[in-house]
């Protein structure tokens, strides 16, 4: 009678939800009763006198889902409330008010093929010329980068030593600046001009210390490259969707890039933490203590690369966990005074996210056990496990198919998790015991040209291949034999194999697609008319298709590559708003016309990546809106 009844509560109160948000609360309560009632009754079916290895596994998967359900308390906590920003821009300050700006490009090694788009893209802002200064901040102490900057006639900075890695870079631009705000920008992130007319708005409120946007990336993440799938970057659901719903509590994270600062307030909590390999969580934190308010501008405003080989993501991902539990350790945030409660979860529920790694290794662990072993791990008859587990099952499905937006399934969270919780799970035991703190810079330009794979890192994986395979087998004999009970073989099974299938995928996603392109094209999604001229000067008229820093994609009519005989190697001029530029035909296909640049001046990379910024867009377009508040109306208005 119970689960009929639950799961009808469920069903009813989730179909409401969908109609009227305002139901949401109640679906809300009939999951956190139906929660509380499983994991109280768990308690119960922990083995506690049938041998001291059921004991111990049986506690561990106990506090495994304990852990699994207060991070799913504060998902309902975090996404029930809606986040509303009012919208401000720059005609919130008076002409003369209107603050002077610092935008830092941080760098360390990253190549200068990056970095000139990162500096050529920002020379293009649109801000009031007597009030924006750009700093390269160069921890790499390149004089090649010093003449680049000079080149473009922006600041450059660098330090006798690297100390603090990314927060001493940082500290060190802090030193020589002195405008009222500051923008901090990674190397491969790429701002469209109305990055500050979009942001610094929010500055009219003297009470903001920070204003945030979200990472997005304008290539392929290694799942989306690696499996050919049109699915969402893997950290869409974390900028888009999680930071709006941190936003909504006032606990918007800082990712490090992205962001406009109010430099005295920095100033005053002493600059950046270097207590931490990743600065970010940390400075963000601090000034929300101070009582300070932070905002989210979700909007597509800065475009980056993502790590796309499973390699440079796992050392990514080690970097974000490692740093962010040293943030933790340092500044607790349960216990500071100054944030408030929907502050402190949101900060606490970053760190049950991180040790959600060694939850799901237990989860991989258990059902391997037990079909190996037949140690007993749950100590409860079956009809009663499945009646009370079954409801609370159901209670997470309906809440996250309500709750959770386009950008993330519980399939791929599945998926995503297995993939790294073996090296995460690692990350952690290292940090705990305080291990080899190395600041490793993630690659975002890798070039292959043949297909590999990467074994190394799923090495792991392809272990729980083995020995899932092998547990079938015995188990299955254990069963047939009567010396394993069929409902807990069944259970185990299903378990496994649902363990498995995320397994074969990180397996896959290791098989690394050739990477032949050092820049990405950007795809011209309306007319872009163009003209050419051949060495002939014959006026030759195109469209454009794409482009890059490289060179661009014409589309021309057929019967014009007849007419005028083109070839590969062939020189010819492209006319691109009003620019001449010189370039040299290195692709004809069909009406195709592939054009590298032969050598860009500045203007002309300024002018090739105001089209740039202009168009890039994420491969995958989740179709997020920001919604402003717009005279006490809530209104759409999205870039």
């Amino acid at each position: 009678m119970y689960i009929f009844t639950t799961l009808f509560l469920l069903a009813i109160t989730s179909f409401l939800s969908r109609k009227n948000p305002n139901y949401r609360v109640f679906l809300i309560i009939v999951n956190t009763l139906i929660s509380l009632i499983y994991i109280i009754w768990r308690i119960s079916a922990i083995p506690i006198d049938i041998g001291l290895v059921s004991f111990i596994l049986g506690v561990s998967l106990y506090l495994a889902e304990l852990l699994g359900l207060i991070a799913f308390f504060n998902f309902q906590y975090l996404f029930a409330k809606k986040y509303k920003l009012k919208l401000k821009t720059l005609d919130d300050f008076k002409i003369e008010n209107i603050p002077s700006i610092d935008v830092l490009i941080c760098t360390y090694n990253e190549p200068l093929r990056l970095l000139e788009k990162t500096i050529a893209a920002t020379t293009n802002l649109k801000y009031p010329e007597d009030k924006l200064k750009i700093y390269v901040c160069d921890d790499g102490k390149r004089d090649n980068l010093k003449l680049l900057c000079s080149k473009y006639k922006v600041n450059y900075l660098t330090r006798e030593d690297n100390e603090g890695a990314k927060a001493g870079n940082i500290n060190n631009a802090l030193k020589h600046i002195s405008g009222d705000l500051f923008a901090v920008l990674d190397a491969d992130m790429i701002p469209r001009e109305e990055f500050l007319e979009k942001t610094v708005g929010y500055f009219s409120d003297e009470n903001m210390a920070f204003v945030q946007t979200p990472q997005v990336y304008y290539n392929q993440d290694m799942y989306q490259y690696n499996l050919d799938k049109y699915i969402p970057n893997e950290q869409d659901f974390f900028m888009r969707d999680i930071q709006e719903a941190r936003a909504s509590r006032g606990a918007v994270l800082h990712v490090g890039t992205n962001a406009v600062f109010r430099k005295k307030y920095v100033d005053e909590i002493g600059g950046y933490p270097t207590c931490s390999i990743t600065e970010d969580m940390a400075i963000g934190m601090l000034l929300q203590e101070k009582g300070y308010n932070s905002a989210l501008v979700n909007e597509e405003l800065v475009l980056g690369l993502s790590a796309n080989t499973f390699t440079e993501l796992v050392k990514q991902r080690d970097r974000w966990c490692r740093g962010n539990l040293q943030a933790l350790k340092h500044i607790n945030p349960l216990f500071s005074k100054g944030l408030n409660l929907g502050q402190k979860i949101a900060y606490f529920d970053g760190s049950v996210y991180w040790f959600s790694n060694l939850q799901k290794m237990i989860y991989i662990i258990c059902p391997l056990v037990y079909l190996l072993t037949s140690t007993l791990i749950i100590n409860a008859p079956i009809n009663k496990l499945l009646t009370i587990y079954i409801p609370f099952i159901a209670g997470q499905y309906f809440i996250f198919n309500a709750f959770s937006p386009k950008s993330r399934s519980i399939k791929w969270t599945h998926y995503y998790d297995i993939a790294m919780a073996p090296h995460l799970s690692l990350s952690i035991l290292k940090e705990l015991l305080n291990l080899n703190t190395k600041f490793n810079v993630t690659s975002k330009e890798v070039i292959l040209d043949k297909k590999s794979f990467q074994a190394r890192i799923v090495t792991s994986h392809i272990v729980l291949i083995v020995i899932t395979i092998i547990s079938w087998f015995i188990s299955t004999k254990l069963m047939l034999n009567g010396n394993m009970h069929f409902g807990a073989y069944l259970i185990n099974m299903v378990w496994s194999i649902f363990n498995f299938i995320g397994a074969l995928l990180s397996i896959k996603v290791a098989y690394q697609k050739p990477i032949f392109r050092l820049s990405e094209r950007i795809y011209i999604d309306d007319d872009f008319n163009v003209n050419l001229y051949d060495e002939s000067n014959n006026i030759i008229k195109g469209k454009l298709f794409d482009i890059s820093e490289k060179g661009v994609g014409i589309i021309l009519n057929e019967e014009i590559l007849d007419e005028y005989n083109l070839k590969t190697n062939d020189s010819i001029k492209l006319d691109l708003l009003s620019h001449s530029i010189d370039c040299r035909i290195v692709r004809l296909n069909n009406n195709m016309l592939g054009l590298k640049f032969k050598t860009l001046n500045f203007r002309e990379m300024k002018l090739i990546m105001s089209i740039f910024t202009k168009y890039m867009k994420p491969y995958y377009d989740n179709k997020k809106i920001q919604n402003y508040i717009i005279n006490n109306e809530e209104k759409i208005n999205c870039a």
